[in-house]
Formats: structure tokens, C-alpha cells, sequence
């Protein structure tokens, strides 16, 4: 694919000579016009009149593209709000003061009620830190006790539409405690206690890593090992195949998902998956853009689009998925990962549009969906901002959750279409979802800070009538838009919609243009560094 050498502009002002594949390609320059989407310097987000393909004479500057929106793209699994959420350090359950998952954060219930629907994946690293200490008084530093699981439990059913994925201790990492009989134990409770919104036990959390400086208990462990038990540093261990065999005698018809690898090492979960066919629902892999082993995370690095890497996980995912008739998903996942290091750029507005690709790139090669890993930290990754078991931020990266889950709105399903969109030196992205309510959502995601993008979308289907919410974020240029933070860290208005999300998840967001469709075609301005979310029926 031919490259082109760009000067990056940073929101600190350095500039650095990059080389980025065409659709990557991100100038960040001045915002080049005024957008009637509310793209551009915090912009009006009234209602412009309707504007027909005769009439695209009209619409702000922007380059013309179109896209061909052509029939269902084959090997894709069925969307619906679930399929972009949430994952959670297993931490969360007992360490927060305020009892961060219990009935009593309306917060954070109304915002994960907002999204419509999830998967709820408790796990990271925690995971392997803490002891099943069924008596324990609760809210413990590495315990988790009976009164934490019905905590949280009371939480989750505050959220009917969640399902949870619930990690077990494998590794006993930390001075902890682990074995298939406090495994057995701890899920014998979650499971009554979740009753039908328990999806999967998920064992252990990145096994493909034990033995490194966090477990070094687990040294000298291999993969058959992890599988069957063996020796190692501690002595002899049980493996993978003792605990789900404990917990299913405890626990009448458990699921297990798993392995719950890093994306970091070649073929776990592709093995795991052949290996244990029959025994598990759900293959499970981790992805994470940037581990710092070659470059300090960048907002030109974090939009370069397609994700080369991520394609490649993907497709050897789907493969075996196919090969072993086992869904996949990736149910852990962000940017670049730290608590401090990706602060301006994994916790501002461009990560809600890197978000928006690396969602429907998991749609296109056939992932059953994914979980935004979430460390509540604002300087960070993180979904959704918490302190001391409290709701603090309504993160950027949110909105993209938000902006997907609105495809789903009225609770129906979703297939994943065929486009094609016509070459430009544009970094635009563009994809289609047909409902099963009858609607094609159309996403054009332009993370190009120079140039809007003046879209005519071709239908292969008539239709009459198409709706247009935009992804926004404000600033005095495109290159302050992608950079800002969001008002609870110190920055400007991020909207969707024209609105923005409340701490308690209200939102009161509605579509800013209203297109007749002519002849099966619509044309769309989606200006400088924002998303255009098109509903067409």
C-alpha cells in the first residue's frame, strides 16, 4: 500500500516525520471548516435542513467519497449492544470503600444501563491476587468474601441487561491462596447469587505469562502444565482441567470461557481452544495496541488505521474459532496500557475514535465482541473514571461505547454489511450494520484533522429517510479536538448527538440533520477529527 511522509503536529506543538499507510494518514493541522455536524470548534449542534444528493452543492468543503453499502459480510457473528463492553479488575470487587460494584453507585448503574446491554468481565491481574475467604468481613485487601459476591451481585441485577464473565484465582500470585476446592467453593456462590446473569468462570488471567516477575511462584510452568498440573518453583500444582472439573461438580451446568491469554504469545488460545473443545463457550485472548516496547504512545500511532497487528490476532482467532465451532472474543482490551504513561492520548477525545475502528474491526473478522478493559484511572484508559469507589469521569472513550450502542437502541440485532469506500488520501473509515428493526446504520469515522469528508452512500435497497448524530469534541483546532480530555479532566465538551453524558449515565442526544434518500443515495458532510453515526430506513 503506498505511504505518504507527514509532519505530526502533538498537542504539545513538537513535530516528529512519520510514514502512515493512505487510510491512516492523519494530519493534524487547522480544522479547515465549519462543520453544520458539530465537529469543528464545539460547533452548532441544531438541525440543518435536509439536504438530497442534487443538492450536495451545498455542504461544507469536504473531499467526496463514496461508500457502496452492498449485503451482509459473510463469517461475522450477530451484533447487539453486548458486543462492545466492559472488563474490570477483579480489585474492584472488594477494595473500594464506597463499594464500587453495589446497589448503591446509581451511577455507575446508570451508566452501564445507558449502553442498553453488556458483558460484564471481571478479571485482569487481580484475578490471581486474591483468596476465596468465604467468612471474611467484606471489602478486604486480597480477599474476596461472601459479602463482596453479594454486593456485587446486588449490583448487577440493578443492571437486567448484563451478563458477567467471573474470573477465578489460578495462579495464587501475591501471597495468595488457590486450589480447585476454594475455586469450587467461590463459584458454587457466585453462581447462586448471579443466578442467570452468570455467563462463564473464567480461570486464572493470562496464563501465557506465568512464571514471569508477578508469579514467580509459577516458574518453569508450560503450557501442559498450566492444562494438567505438574511442578514447578512452588512445588506441584493442579492445573486448568482440576479447577473446571471441581467447579462443575459444584455448580449444575457451568460455562467456562478461557484461556483469558495475552495477546503476547503465539497459539495459547488457539491450542487451548482445540484442546479443550467440549469443556469450554467461549475462547477468550487479550489485545492491547502498545506495550511501549518500541515507541511512547502517540495519537498519530493510536488512529493509524487498519491495525495491521490486530487484523493478524483476529484472523488466527477465527480461524480456530471456525475450526473448533467455538465463538471468540477479546475480553480485554484497550490502547496503551499504564496508569500514567498514555495520559494525552489513551484518555483523550481521539481515543473515542480509535475506539469506533477497533470496535467494528472486531465485527469484520468474525469476533463474538470485546471488553474495553477499565482501571478507573482518568490519566489513563480507563471507561469510565472511579476514585474511592466513586463515579468521577464520564471518559472520552465512553462515548464510542455510547455512539455503538445506539445502533441498538430499540434492543434488536444487528448483521455487519459489506462497503466499499471509493480511494482518497482521506483518513476516513466506514462501515454499515443492517437491524433486525428494518434501519441500516451507516458509521463514517473521519479522523483526518484537515479535510471534512463529503460521503455519498449507495444503497442497494430504497429507502426514504436518513438521520445524522455526530461524535464531537470541541477546540479552537483539530489538533486541540483530538487532545482534549473531556470537562472532568480539565478539558472542554465532548458530545454526541449534540449532548453530552451525564455522570449518572442521562443523556438526551437526537439527531442533527434529517437527508431525504434519492435514488438509494444519500450524501452526508462529516467534517474534520468526528463520527457521523447515519441511520437510514
Amino acid at each position: 500500500m503506498r505511504t505518504k511522509n507527514s509532519r505530526l503536529v502533538y498537542a504539545d506543538g513538537n513535530q516528529v516525520l512519520a510514514a502512515m499507510d493512505r487510510r491512516g494518514f492523519i494530519r493534524l493541522g487547522a480544522c479547515a471548516a465549519v462543520s453544520m455536524l458539530a465537529g469543528c470548534g464545539g460547533g452548532s449542534s441544531g438541525s440543518q435542513a435536509a439536504t438530497t444528493p442534487d443538492q450536495s452543492s451545498t455542504l461544507p468543503a469536504g473531499v467526496p467519497m463514496t461508500l457502496s453499502v452492498q449485503q451482509a459480510m459473510p463469517n461475522t457473528a450477530t451484533l447487539d449492544a453486548s458486543f462492545a463492553s466492559l472488563s474490570y479488575e477483579k480489585g474492584h470487587i472488594n477494595t473500594s470503600p464506597g463499594v464500587y460494584f453495589g446497589p448503591g453507585n446509581t451511577n455507575l448503574i446508570g451508566l452501564l444501563n445507558a449502553l442498553g446491554a453488556g458483558m460484564l468481565r471481571i478479571g485482569g491481574n487481580t484475578v490471581d491476587r486474591n483468596t476465596w475467604t468465604p467468612a471474611g468481613v467484606g471489602q478486604t485487601k486480597g480477599q474476596v468474601s461472601r459479602i463482596d459476591v453479594a454486593n456485587f451481585a446486588k449490583f448487577i441485577k440493578r443492571c437486567p441487561r448484563w451478563k458477567v464473565i467471573y474470573g477465578i484465582n489460578f495462579a495464587g500470585a501475591r501471597g495468595s491462596t488457590s486450589s480447585p476446592s476454594l475455586a469450587a467453593d467461590e463459584a458454587a456462590y457466585v453462581a447462586q447469587q448471579l443466578g442467570g446473569q452468570l455467563l462463564a468462570f473464567e480461570i486464572g488471567n493470562e496464563p501465557d505469562q506465568y512464571g514471569d516477575s508477578r508469579t514467580p511462584n509459577l516458574s518453569g510452568i508450560t503450557y501442559d502444565i498450566f492444562l494438567n498440573g505438574g511442578t514447578v518453583a512452588q512445588g506441584t500444582i493442579s492445573g486448568w482441567n482440576q479447577f473446571a472439573q471441581a467447579i462443575a461438580n459444584a455448580v449444575n451446568g457451568a460455562v467456562f470461557s478461557g484461556p483469558a491469554a495475552s495477546s503476547g504469545t503465539s497459539g495459547w488460545a488457539e491450542s487451548f481452544a482445540v484442546s479443550e473443545t467440549g469443556k469450554i463457550a467461549l475462547v477468550t485472548e487479550h489485545y492491547y495496541i502498545s506495550n511501549y516496547s518500541s515507541a511512547a504512545p502517540t495519537i498519530a500511532g493510536m488512529l493509524n488505521y487498519p491495525d495491521t497487528s490486530l487484523v493478524a490476532e483476529l484472523q488466527k482467532l477465527q480461524s480456530v474459532s471456525q475450526q473448533a465451532g467455538i465463538p471468540f472474543r477479546i475480553d480485554e482490551a484497550n490502547s496503551y496500557f499504564s496508569s500514567a504513561l498514555p495520559a494525552g492520548v489513551s484518555n483523550v477525545f481521539a481515543s473515542a475514535l480509535w475506539a469506533v475502528d477497533f470496535i467494528f474491526t472486531h465485527a469484520q473478522y468474525g469476533a463474538s465482541g470485546l471488553n474495553f478493559h477499565n482501571n478507573g484511572s482518568i490519566d489513563s484508559y480507563a471507561v469510565i473514571g472511579d476514585a474511592q469507589g466513586v463515579v468521577t469521569a464520564v471518559q472520552p472513550l465512553y462515548y464510542a461505547l455510547m455512539f455503538f450502542s445506539q445502533i441498538f437502541a430499540d434492543g434488536a440485532s444487528g448483521q455487519l454489511l459489506t462497503t466499499a469506500l471509493s480511494a482518497s488520501d482521506v483518513a476516513v473509515s466506514a462501515f454499515a450494520v443492517a437491524t433486525g428493526s428494518g434501519a441500516t446504520y451507516v458509521v463514517v469515522n473521519n479522523k483526518d484533522s484537515d479535510n471534512g469528508a463529503n460521503v455519498t452512500i449507495q444503497l442497494d435497497a430504497s429507502a426514504s429517510r436518513a438521520t445524522v448524530m455526530t461524535l464531537a469534541s470541541s477546540g479552537a483546532n483539530a489538533a486541540d479536538q483530538l487532545a482534549n480530555p473531556g470537562i472532568y479532566n480539565s478539558g472542554a465538551g465532548i458530545t454526541f448527538g449534540g449532548q453530552a453524558v451525564a455522570l449518572d449515565g442521562a443523556w438526551q442526544g437526537t439527531p442533527q440533520q434529517t437527508l431525504d434518500v434519492t435514488d438509494q443515495r444519500v450524501t452526508v458532510h462529516v467534517a474534520p477529527v468526528s463520527a457521523a453515526l447515519i441511520r437510514i430506513r
